[in-house]
């Protein structure tokens, strides 16, 4: 429920009420609403706004939880310069202020109500917000708009990379420091529409977040997984070690056994290993090479995000974040000892320089490291901590020459500290520091709680819509996602929906009620569940395999990838790109082992390796190669013949003899297994629901703990009331809790949580219709007392 004041909240019950209400559309779409017809107000004459929670579970149990997006409905009528408002929204009309424009669809909308108090004037509270869908103008002069949330800004694609638990750490007994928050899922799917709790995701360039020659390149927000937003895994990380540290009799240790932790900004964050355990302190990715950015050096560089500074001498200096390019390496590094904060560049003869250091004070710093290399020769850099710049240094006449190097584009994050949304971009070109801008007060796009579930291994998606990634993830925990009356995205996970159980935000009486209608069904209980589990686990493996998988292709002129003759001409380089499946991670990039002739090959051995052929004739010093994933679906091949004859990989026989190792996910066998509630069972027999077909359920332990509270709460029937209409209450939102008050009726209390809401607004005032699960049994009734009239009814 919305606060208000006291005198709001008393002119809202009084039987005498003065509403208002504000229409505002961003025609020109840049958030200035300045255009003549932006303030619709004065032409309205309805509007209705409804939002209900649509399930994701078995439609019979009737649980709060699902998602709901909104939708308002408004109709205008008028004059607008001597013409009827709607000739001003007619296609074509020359006479209208939109002609030259044309209407736009999918602009910002925003409705508001508010009531009227004497002791304050209006007090205003947001109803929607969201994107205009339809504008619809009516032979009678009336004009209609349909809009529906933001949900429509999350129509577009999210990618999730491949990740699983290696299964090397799985077989020494650790797990938890592995598994993947349900939560950050969710925040990737809300993140690919611009949503966030926190500040903006990266610097902007010219207030640009992204172009064809700028952006990020790498990105992972650490909101409770490992999983970049852009940017691949590595196959080689390290693991926090959870099981064996918490049971570390030295305090230093146990306070930091848990892998993720409380970050800023209310998301959680890649918590810091137990001082001097520096071989379980980095992870491991390569850049999105959208551009080719791992190319070369020159441009400019920006390696940032939040760290969290415990105070002079608590942890060791560090590097939180290093990028490879060619053989050289820049940095961001950290002095333990009094929180300074630096660029660094290493060039590929080992010179360091060092820009200056600006200082962190105790909790979360944002931090960038900025740098411009201009050539091999000349670069400068600086840093830059919360608001504080330091001055600029500058190199001349050095060596960072581009020299190759297979590990070119392999960045590390180094968590000796406790780290949140790390990022680095890059711009092709040279620019001023001064035009690399970023705005580090939270955006409040978003409010995503931490999540209930945790998943063991996720498979790419590439091209899934964000909206339904976020609502099948929260569906398998019973939680909501939804967009609020002010545009936020919004998660809660199931103890959230309990605890708004906890108070009522408003009482009803015989006298406000329009209707009452109670169901009550068999159909609703549910006490022993069968569930079916699969988890999966990141091992190494064959990524690519020229005698299973299709020949590797060339880039045409016009970008198109086409099948390719695999062979190498003489004395030359070739590049090619292969399409990889959604189980891999990472590929090997170091050149492939020759192989002897006679060498072992069979159908899953060896994992990697090459042998060479010209013609029949074997060649026992193949060709140099390169391998490596340039974005998750496509991996790069380069590869060199210094051979005076052309060579492929097609032996005697026709036997192809060419294999590329990597990191890939193997999911295992599904297991099923139940959940009873013996009580349930007892009164009502045996009701079984069955989950079985979410690829969310994985690991069995967290599923059984999760999953705990909802088996009693649905091994009873849950009654539900439909439509309670009453007078409106701008304040009252979704899974806000309310009590119906019948003294001897239903009973003399019944609370309910609200999970539907229609809203209209129009001459007659404001009525709101609640749809209501009741989630307290009422008090002692009297039924059949003739107290009864035609306002209640029973079903």
């Amino acid at each position: 429920m919305f606060d208000s004041t006291p005198e709001a909240a008393r002119a809202i019950l009084a039987r005498e009420r003065h509403f208002a209400r504000r229409l505002l559309i961003d025609w020109a779409d840049d958030g200035k609403f300045d255009h003549e017809l932006s303030d619709l107000t004065a032409w309205v004459k309805s509007a209705e706004r409804e939002q209900t929670l649509s399930s994701n579970a078995p439609a019979e149990l009737m649980l709060i939880e699902g998602h709901a997006p909104a939708r308002l409905d408004v109709e205008l009528a008028g004059d607008y310069l001597g013409a009827p408002l709607a000739a001003q929204f007619v296609p074509y009309n020359r006479d209208s202020v939109f002609f030259e424009s044309e209407v736009q669809l999918g602009v910002t909308v925003t409705y508001e109500l508010a009531v009227w108090t004497d002791e304050h004037g209006y007090e205003w509270w947001p109803q929607f917000t969201g994107v205009v869908r339809n504008v619809i103008p009516n032979r009678d002069g009336t004009l209609t708009i349909e809009c529906l949330d933001n949900v429509e800004r999350l129509r577009g694609p999210v990618s999730l990379p491949p990740y699983a638990l290696w299964t090397s750490y799985l077989n020494n007994g650790f797990k938890r420091g592995g598994l993947i928050d349900s939560s950050s899922i969710i925040d990737l799917a809300a993140r690919a529409g611009g949503f966030t709790q926190g500040p903006q995701m990266w610097p902007h360039l010219d207030g640009k977040s992204r172009t064809a020659t700028f952006g990020p390149i790498l990105s992972v927000p650490l909101h409770g997984s490992l999983l970049p937003e852009f940017g691949m895994l590595d196959n080689a990380q390290s693991f926090h070690l959870t099981e064996q540290w918490e049971l570390d009799p030295d305090p230093g240790v146990h306070l930091r056994a848990e892998a993720f932790v409380p970050g800023p900004h209310g998301y959680l964050a890649l918590g810091a290993v137990p001082r001097g355990r520096n071989d379980w302190a980095y992870h491991r990715y390569w850049i999105d090479e959208f551009n080719k950015q791992a190319g070369s050096l020159v441009g400019t560089w920006c390696l940032g995000g939040w760290i969290y500074y415990a105070g002079p001498g608590v942890d060791e200096s560090s590097t939180p974040i290093e990028i490879q390019i060619r053989k050289n390496r820049l940095q961001l590094v950290v002095e333990g000892s009094n929180g300074g904060v630096a660029a660094r560049l290493i060039e590929q003869g080992g010179f360091m320089a060092t820009g200056p250091f600006g200082f962190m004070q105790p909790g979360w710093n944002w931090v960038q490291a900025d740098l411009i290399v201009e050539n091999s020769a000349n670069y400068a850099m600086r840093a830059r901590v919360n608001d504080t710049v330091t001055a600029e240094s500058r190199w001349s006449g050095r060596d960072a020459r581009d020299i190759n190097d297979p590990l070119s584009g392999l960045c590390t994050i180094q968590n000796k500290t406790a780290l949140s949304d790390v990022y680095i971009t890059k711009y092709n070109g040279l620019q001023t520091f001064a035009r690399f801008t970023y705005d580090r007060s939270p955006q409040d796009r978003a409010r995503v709680s931490w999540g209930r579930n945790r998943i063991a291994y996720t498979l790419r998606e590439n091209g899934r819509e964000a909206w339904d990634l976020a609502t099948e993830v929260a569906a398998a925990e019973y939680g909501v996602t939804l967009f609020d009356e002010r545009g936020r995205f919004v998660f809660l996970n199931y103890d959230d929906l309990a605890e708004r159980r906890g108070a009522d935000v408003r009482t009803f009486t015989l006298d406000d009620l329009a209707n009452l209608g109670f169901r009550v069904t068999l159909d609703s209980v549910r006490n022993v569940w069968t569930v079916t589990t699969t988890t999966g686990r990141a091992l190494a493996g064959c990524v690519y395999d020229l005698g299973r998988d299709d020949v590797p292709n060339f880039r045409a002129a016009n970008g198109e990838l086409l099948p390719d003759v695999f062979n190498i001409p003489r004395v030359s380089t070739k590049e090619w790109f292969i399409e990889v499946n959604d189980h891999v991670i990472a590929v090997e990039p170091f050149r492939l082992p020759y192989l002897p002739q006679d060498a072992l090959w069979e159908e899953h051995a060896p994992l990697l390796g090459c042998m060479s052929f010209t013609g029949a004739d074997y060649k026992p010093l193949g060709p140099n190669s390169e391998q490596k994933l340039i974005d998750r679906n496509l991996m790069r091949l380069w590869m060199s013949n210094g051979y005076g004859d052309p060579v492929g990989f097609i032996g005697p026989n026709n036997e192809p003899r060419f294999r590329i190792g990597g990191t890939l996910v193997l999911e295992d066998e599904p297991k099923t297994w139940t959940i009873r509630d013996e009580t349930s069972v007892d009164a009502y027999g045996e009701r079984v629901i069955e989950l079985n077909d979410s690829p969310w359920l994985q690991d069995e332990w967290q599923t059984r703990a999760m999953l705990a509270q909802l088996v009693d709460r649905i091994g009873r029937p849950i009654p539900v009331a439909d439509e309670i209409e009453v007078p409106g209450d701008p304040r009252v939102q979704l899974l806000d809790c309310v009590q119906l008050r019948d003294e001897g009726g239903f009973g003399s209390r019944i609370r309910g949580q609200v999970y539907g809401i229609t809203r209209r607004d129009d001459a007659d005032g404001i009525r709101d219709r609640y749809a209501v699960e009741v989630i307290e049994p009422p008090g002692p009734g009297m039924w059949d007392s003739g107290k009864w009239d035609s306002t209640f009814t029973w079903s």
